[in-house]
């Protein structure tokens, strides 16, 4: 059955052969206001209602309003803008189904919390500085100032696919990882926690990597309150908010 596959997302030349050739036997509609920007919200497109797949960042309000489409992939792994009872209820009613992309930013997000940690435990931010002006040396101040990520402790806030490659990428340093997820659930090398337990986790953590979508039960209430309780009774190497944000991805 052949289906038609409406995109609002603008690649390169390359990946828009490899999306064309994918779908091949399907029709592909792009929007006439397609954006390179993930984090860009889309705008009611016509070409939307004769689709039964929606690729990119459709309008919220649209794809409610079209019976006929039966599934929305977005190219984010956040989804604030269609996180809503009104769209999930909706959809799920009709058998539509609405999916994202978690597993493509795991890598980039998982390498960028690594990178600050290593940067910051090894001092290389300052070491950078001075080579940007005096071009000094402080050997003694960086050494004393320097610290290992091994045996240290590191509290995720959330606990998705960024979570679970960040989680194999600093095994080898042999870090405590503590998770904070609704789904208690084993993992293996991770310690798993419930939310009501995220207090106790906070007073040993050497980092804080903050993975949780933003929505309003994780920004500017609880999680505003443990940030500040955790830099006020832990001394934490680093607070990282991750690239998490549901509308951005």
């Amino acid at each position: 059955m052949s289906l038609t596959i409406w995109c609002n997302a603008k690649f390169s030349d390359a990946d828009t052969r490899l999306l064309t050739e994918g779908t091949r036997g399907h029709k592909l509609v792009f929007s006439a206001s397609a954006n390179a920007s993930v984090l860009a919200a889309g705008q009611a497109d016509p070409a939307l209602a004769g689709a039964d797949i929606a690729f990119g960042q459709p309008d919220p309000a649209q794809c409610l309003a079209l019976p006929k489409l039966r599934w929305v992939e977005v190219t984010t792994a956040g989804y604030t803008r269609y996180d809503t009872p009104e769209f999930q209820e909706a959809f799920r009613a009709r058998g539509s189904r609405f999916s994202n992309v978690s597993q493509v930013f795991a890598d980039p997000c998982a390498q960028h919390v690594l990178g600050m940690m290593l940067a910051l435990g090894r001092q290389l931010l300052p070491s950078h500085r001075d080579q940007l002006t005096d071009h000094g040396w402080h050997y003694a101040q960086r050494r004393y100032d320097s610290r290992l990520l091994t045996g240290q402790t590191v509290v995720m806030l959330g606990f998705g696919a960024i979570g679970r490659r960040l989680a194999e990428l600093l095994a080898p340093f042999g870090m405590k990882l503590i998770a904070v997820r609704r789904q208690t659930r084993s993992e293996r090398g991770v310690r798993i926690i419930p939310e009501e337990a995220i207090s106790s986790a906070l007073e040993v953590a050497d980092h804080v990597v903050n993975i949780l979508p933003d929505n309003a039960s994780t920004s500017r209430g609880g999680s505003a309150r443990r940030t500040s309780m955790c830099s006020k009774s832990s001394p934490c190497r680093s607070m990282t908010r991750c690239g998490r944000r549901r509308t951005a991805g």
